[in-house]
């Protein structure tokens, strides 16, 4: 089965996650930050071994949420101007941080697999 799609067929993951982030629609989005965000929380209570999976994993959600709704806020203050520059920050602060937490989360599936809850 093909899926349709406005990308070219070689797009990478970062240009299919941002067209995805940028066509969802803005109710889709703080709905999705707010899910992830208590994702995040619910995964720092007492659960033994897969903390550090359901943390990196929702923290890695909740940035693509964030990631969204800052890119729709700079769009929008490009046209009128205003507070474009930290917005440019913001908008880097949360791609790194996701990118990082998406790391933590296969290093973190990965001691899991291996067998090694000791070491977070």
């Amino acid at each position: 089965m093909m899926v349709l799609s406005s990308l070219r067929p070689d797009a990478s993951i970062v240009e299919y996650l941002e067209h995805r982030a940028r066509a969802e629609s803005l109710p889709g989005l703080i709905a999705r930050s707010l899910l992830a965000f208590a994702f995040v929380v619910a995964g720092l209570a007492p659960i033994p071994v897969y903390k550090p999976v359901v943390v990196s994993l929702g923290l890695t959600y909740f940035c693509y949420a964030v990631w969204g709704l800052l890119d729709r806020a700079r769009s929008h203050s490009q046209k009128i101007r205003s507070s474009y520059s930290y917005l440019n920050v913001l908008c880097t602060f949360f791609v790194w941080l996701g990118v990082l937490s998406g790391i933590g989360f296969l290093m973190s599936v990965g001691f899991l697999l291996l067998g090694a809850p000791w070491i977070l």
